[in-house]
């Protein structure tokens, strides 16, 4: 055979010669009554086989399919057409039975190194009596044939329609018109509003590709994204919609919006094509928008390959400013995976949970469970395809901070948005100052509590969970922001009242049953910690809460507080120790219950001059951890004497003695000392448990020391002055707070009407220099007699000092000022004493 008929590696005919064999065998067929067959064969995957196994192998493997195919056909009857492509020409009987004893071939077509490598055969069918047509078209219709299928890791086969042409068609005018649809703008973004389920304000907007086409029409992303991924032109696409949504967000801010967070979406085709990451922060950093309002989103699909690489890009973007989503979460099977090696900012879950959610309760279970993981894990949430109220209730209920869905807002372009606006009827931005504290008591999981529920028979809750509610808390309102099910039935069985979200004034609250709870809201707002509380019921019944802060809103200074209802007990329950702690209550910012027998206590907290109490905690061997809890909380000169008193003996052989224990010591708080006074009594009625409160005495006890050492002081500085006739003042200084005292001043010294007491020492001392002290050392004396200087001088050389001319009756008068730092009782004084020379 002429060599120039076949191809050079198989023998087998090359395309040319091919083609005019192939249109005889037709004619002869279509003669004999027979139907004929184009086959297209694609050898899936040969770069990759080439890359791993060599060029050798390659073209062993090209070698041995062409000797299947000459086998299976004839020789006269297939060809290569180039590369790893093929073709044959066949009847139509038997084509399939053909095709698949082909493809069972193919599982064992070539050994490497004497290893079985299996071979994916893609293969594209088209029946002439489709339509009669030329060879050359029918093997191009073969080739449109296997594009549904050429990214299929199995191997398989597809037969020619024409709605492959046509697909091909439309594949082909996207492709040709990219450019131009970019350039004259056909291609439009729509934003879809992200809501947060806190306050229902658009805290982002996803920026979504619309192709409207002067041609075509309108193109939704189906029609031309995948397309446009495949032939790896969509980053185009992408770097363009980013470039839109900075100059809205630049229009936004200009025109008195709140600015709000753009998410844009990413391909993985994008990655390959460009530096991606490089290309998005210089069009952002060239906009002057902050790159922590944009958020790349990256579906779950596109991790899968080369996840190592992907893994360093989102590693990128996150260093950079950004902050990272991954789209269609639970859309694939390796997303937990996937988490532990990758820490997204934001789990987006696939909409498909939407779908299911009203289809039973193992939906919302998973998709709660879900929403604690998610939680756990620090990453925030969004659920797409939200449709209804009650989802919008249920997503709420669990955690879900963001939502988006038809429920809001369809996409829709800038320009509507912008009308929305003008009409009034806009869902309205998030202040982003309110972002953070919004974001905070979004995420709480209102059924998150369910691990300690008690099954009381006083509920009938939703998933047997706690009554739980997030209440912001101001200066005159409190609004009951998020609750679950439990909370909304608890509320309206003991109280009569449907919740909602509306503002509430406290006056209100505070005429009402919820007075003293509203008590203790205010108190765990303010000092933010974490209280147990008993409070009444209207029917009698005593509930015990747990409260806890979660933020504070920057922008309108409310405070936002979670209340959960642990349990309920009856009225003969609830009375057993809150009743009798408040009788206590008044005197008492601590008090503890103690079982005598077991040591078993409850400590309470309240509000002096207040008969409510938080319940602070439960716990056990009370006088041994009281013991340790001084040697933390107790002012260290206190502790040793307090351990060696405070013994459970000792306490009760003093109330025996004298009927009750007291004893006075001082506390630390804030690094400071202040004094408390502790009281045990026994209960009249049950001598078995004890009673003991912590009073404050702080004010009491310094007074009367102040009174005590203004004397002792008096004393101690007049024996000075009488024994050093030299001395012209001395002043004792509170370094803390600027505040002085002078002590026997001569009366030399006294006739410069310098003030006795005061409360800033350094700044009346630069006023009375001006008159004071002699001009020409005026300068250096203000300069050298600072607070600053002082306190530096005495810290480098144990003491300060100075010398200077005073103006005392007209006369110039040498002194010498020297002044040290002491602490008495525990407080740090400077005493600077002024002397002639």
């Amino acid at each position: 055979m002429d060599v120039t008929l076949v191809d050079y590696l198989t023998g087998l005919p090359n395309m040319n010669y091919f083609m005019s064999l192939a249109s005889a065998k037709k004619d002869s067929m279509t003669g004999a009554q027979q139907n004929a067959a184009i086959l297209f064969f694609d050898l899936y995957g040969m770069r990759k086989f080439n890359s791993e196994y060599g060029f050798d192998n390659g073209n062993i493997l090209l070698k041995s399919f062409a000797k299947l195919l000459t086998d299976l056909f004839g020789n006269t009857s297939c060809c290569r057409i180039g590369g790893d492509d093929f073709a044959a020409i066949t009847e139509e009987q038997r084509i399939e039975d053909t095709i698949h004893e082909l493809i069972e071939n193919c599982k064992a077509l070539v050994k490497v190194d004497g290893q079985v490598v299996e071979v994916t055969i893609h293969i594209g069918v088209y029946l002439f009596k489709s339509e009669d047509v030329s060879v050359n078209m029918a093997c191009d219709r073969a080739k449109l044939a296997c594009a549904p299928i050429r990214h299929s890791n199995e191997s398989g086969f597809n037969y020619y329609d024409i709605t492959i042409s046509e697909a091909n068609e439309k594949r082909q005018y996207i492709i040709d018109n990219l450019d131009k649809a970019i350039s004259e703008h056909w291609i439009k973004v729509y934003y879809q509003p992200i809501v947060r389920g806190v306050n229902l304000r658009v805290c982002d907007e996803e920026a979504l590709a619309r192709w409207i086409d002067p041609v075509k029409g309108f193109l939704s992303p189906a029609d031309f994204i995948p397309i446009l991924e495949e032939a790896k032109l969509i980053y185009k696409v992408d770097l363009y919609i980013l470039e839109q949504v900075l100059e809205k967000m630049k229009y936004m801010a200009n025109h008195g919006f709140f600015m709000v967070s753009q998410s844009i979406n990413l391909s993985r085709s994008d990655f390959d094509v460009c530096d991606i990451v490089e290309e998005i922060c210089k069009r952002i950093d060239g906009s002057g928008i902050p790159r922590n309002k944009i958020n790349i989103e990256i579906t779950e699909s596109i991790l899968g390959k080369d996840f190592e690489f992907m893994k360093l890009q989102i590693d990128r973007f996150k260093k950079l400013g950004f902050s990272v989503w991954m789209d269609d979460f639970g859309s694939g099977y390796s997303s937990l995976d996937v988490l532990q090696q990758i820490q997204f900012d934001l789990l987006k879950f696939d909409m498909s949970f939407m779908r299911q959610l009203d289809k039973g309760k193992n939906a919302k279970i998973i998709l709660r469970e879900l929403m604690r993981m998610a939680s756990s894990l620090g990453v925030d949430t969004i659920c797409e395809g939200v449709e209804t109220e009650e989802q919008v209730s249920f997503l709420k209920e669990i955690g879900c901070s963001k939502l988006q869905g038809f429920f809001f807002q369809k996409p829709i372009p800038m320009e509507q948005i912008i009308e929305k606006y003008e009409k009034g009827i806009q869902i309205g931005f998030e202040n982003p100052e309110e972002s953070h504290y919004c974001e905070t008591i979004g995420r709480v999981n209102l059924h998150d509590l369910s691990v300690i529920s008690q099954n009381e028979d006083a509920f009938n809750n939703f998933f047997s969970t706690l009554p739980m509610i997030v209440i912001e808390v101001g200066e005159e309102t409190v609004r009951f922001t998020r609750y679950n099910q439990s909370y909304h039935e608890f509320f309206e069985r003991y109280y009569g009242i449907n919740l909602h979200g509306e503002e509430v004034p406290i006056s209100v609250v505070m005429q009402g049953e919820g007075a003293g709870i509203m008590v203790i809201l205010k108190q765990a707002a303010k000092e933010g910690k974490r209280l147990f509380v008993d409070g009444t019921l209207p029917d009698g019944s005593v509930a015990h809460y747990f409260i806890s802060k979660l933020a504070d809103n920057p922008v309108t200074k409310k405070i936002a507080v979670v209340v959960a209802v642990l349990s309920i007990k009856d009225s003969v329950q609830g009375e057993v120790y809150a009743n009798i702690a408040r009788a206590l209550a008044t005197d008492y910012f601590n008090l503890f219950y103690i079982n005598l027998e077991t040591e078993d206590f409850i400590e309470y907290r309240s509000n002096i001059g207040k008969d409510e109490l938080a319940t602070e905690r439960h716990g056990d061997d009370f006088f041994r951890r009281a013991r340790e809890d001084a040697l933390t909380h107790l002012y260290e000169e206190d502790r040793e004497t307090f351990v060696k008193v405070f013994t459970k003996e000792n306490v009760l052989k003093q109330i025996d003695e004298t009927g009750t224990f007291v004893h006075i010591y001082r506390l630390v708080k804030f690094g400071l000392p202040y004094y408390v006074n502790m009281k045990a009594v026994r209960m009249t009625r049950d001598k078995k448990y004890l009673i003991i409160g912590v009073s404050h005495i702080d004010a009491q006890v310094k007074q009367k020391q102040i009174v005590d050492k203004a004397r002792q002081d008096q004393i101690v500085y007049s024996r000075l002055m009488a024994l050093s006739e030299d001395y012209l003042c001395i002043y004792v200084i509170n370094p803390d707070d600027n505040s002085y005292s002078e002590f026997q001043a001569n009366s030399e010294f006294g006739s410069l009407g310098i003030l006795k007491e005061g409360k800033n020492f350094f700044e009346e001392t630069q006023k009375n220099a001006n008159f004071a002290v002699a001009e020409e050392d005026r300068e250096v004396f203000k300069k050298r007699h600072t607070k600053e200087s002082i306190l530096k001088n005495i810290e480098t050389d144990g003491v300060f000092s100075s010398r200077h001319h005073m103006l005392i009756n007209d006369k110039h008068v040498m002194v010498s000022v020297r002044c040290v730092l002491v602490k008495e009782n525990g407080e740090n004084r400077l005493i600077m004493g002024i002397r002639k020379v």
